[in-house]
């Protein structure tokens, strides 16, 4: 999400003054691969690049390459595979076993600036979305390469699509999307589609200012989460003590929660070191069920903060003591384990050692209406090239 914001930045930049770059976004993968769909990188014509959209293994060739796939102002999509055993492969670096469908189109191009406009928009709102975009047509389709279809958070749509076939027969494939929270690639009659799930930041609340605060909030941020610290103490709870927080808030009693919005989709760590202050704070998050909670502390604390709530501990889906059991015992190693629990949770995995994993690190990408797949034309990333 972080990457996503600096190539918007840098795009926004651009418009100002009047300058072109090549966006290049994974829309497809099958295989292994360093990236997922929806990774981008943005070129700028002096060479420099912001983003990835892999390892390391693909960015030079796509940046010598890019401008000129682009030259007639059209969108393009190349196909890079990864997955040759060949020598030279590995020589530049590559081996990651994918095939890697990547889509390269001007900045300045009416369709790349509307999905630049819809990013930037679902960015300013902090709401999911979903972005549909065509990447590839056979000679008779009536859809071109970068025809786009937009849908918001309320189910509104705009785009080249809106209103079209396509865009009717789209709308399954949009709500799984939308119900799974993944992106997919849809096969449908005469082209082939990037249904693609755009994700809110994390929102992430901290009540609790103190030294140990400050890591999380910068491991966060580094993460692209929208960060919210909360605390009672007005010389603790302020921006130039948090610079890397969205937004810093003084709490007052009665009302603890006042301009802090707590939701189901919500994540929420309580580290105030207060006991009485964390079982306020717990009487009016509770009933807001958000996503993960955390308490800092033993689990006899957290046990007995629940007593005095009068709730039993086992009904009560808490992360008590928080964070993964990695040894840390510094603020910055306790600040990793909080937020690698998290993102572990998040991702619905256990947090297990990679080693002992037994299916793929990465999910296949998810595909639908195999039956319409067009033909794939052959792999740009030869060993030949690759030499020259």
């Amino acid at each position: 999400m972080r990457e996503l914001h600096s190539i918007l930045d840098v795009w926004r930049s651009l418009e100002d003054s009047n300058r072109n770059a090549v966006l290049a976004t994974v829309v497809h993968v099958k295989g292994s691969a360093y990236r997922r769909p929806g990774a981008r990188m943005l070129i700028l014509a002096d060479g420099t690049r912001i983003g990835s959209i892999s390892g390391g293994c693909l960015e030079g060739d796509v940046s010598r390459k890019a401008w000129w796939f682009t030259e007639g102002g059209r969108p393009s999509v190349r196909i890079y595979d990864t997955s040759s055993d060949e020598d030279a492969l590995w020589e530049f670096g590559l081996g990651c076993n994918g095939v890697i469908q990547v889509m390269l189109e001007r900045v300045e191009s009416d369709s790349a600036r509307a999905a630049l406009e819809f990013l930037d928009a679902c960015r300013a709102s902090c709401r999911p979305a979903v972005m549909t975009t065509v990447i590839r047509t056979s000679e008779s389709s009536e859809y071109q390469v970068g025809n786009r279809l937009f849908i918001d958070h309320a189910g509104g749509s705009s785009g080249e699509l809106k209103g079209s076939p396509l865009a009717s027969g789209l709308q399954p494939y949009v709500d799984q999307t939308v119900r799974a929270r993944k992106s997919r690639l849809v096969h449908m009659a005469g082209c082939e589609v990037f249904v693609e799930w755009i994700g809110a930041p994390v929102p992430l609340i901290i009540f609790g200012a103190g030294h140990d605060a400050i890591p999380v909030v910068q491991i966060a941020r580094q993460l692209g989460w929208h960060v919210t610290v909360a605390d009672g103490r007005p010389s603790y709870a302020t921006a130039a003590r948090f610079p890397a927080a969205d937004c810093v808030v003084a709490m007052k009693a009665p009302d603890l929660l006042a301009g802090i919005d707590i939701t189901p989709e919500s994540v929420v760590v309580l580290m105030t070191h207060n006991f009485p202050q964390d079982a306020k704070l717990l009487r009016q998050i509770l009933p807001a069920r958000p996503r993960y909670l955390g308490l800092l502390g033993p689990k006899t604390r957290a046990d007995s903060l629940f007593a005095e709530l009068g709730v039993r501990p086992e009904t009560v889906d808490a992360h008590a003591p928080v964070g993964l059991d990695i040894g840390a015992d510094t603020p910055e190693g306790i600040a990793l384990s909080i937020i690698a629990e998290i993102q572990a949770e998040l991702a619905g995995r256990p947090g297990m050692k990679l080693r002992h994993r037994r299916d793929p690190i990465h999910a296949p990408a998810e595909e639908a209406g195999q039956e319409n797949a067009l033909p794939l034309p052959d792999p740009d990333l030869a060993s030949c090239e690759l030499a020259k």
